[in-house]
């Protein structure tokens, strides 16, 4: 799955699986669903094909945060 973008929990002591999409868009709207359900614990990452993250999804703010946004 080399040229695929995953979703996975940010915390690597906390295994949610991963999910795969040549779309990061369908990962942040899948992820965002996931993280805004009151139950919800932790946090998601969004990892380019090369495992770069790409983008996290911050709780307190309710949205992914690319980034590019974290690094400025």
């Amino acid at each position: 799955m080399t040229d695929m973008f995953s979703m996975r929990s940010e915390d690597d002591a906390v295994d949610v699986g991963v999910v795969y999409s040549q779309s990061p868009e369908t990962l942040r709207m899948f992820g965002a669903s996931y993280m805004l359900d009151k139950e919800t614990s932790g946090t998601l990452k969004i990892l380019d094909p090369q495992g770069t993250i790409l983008a996290t999804f911050d709780v307190w703010q309710s949205k992914w945060v690319l980034a590019a946004e974290l690094d400025a």
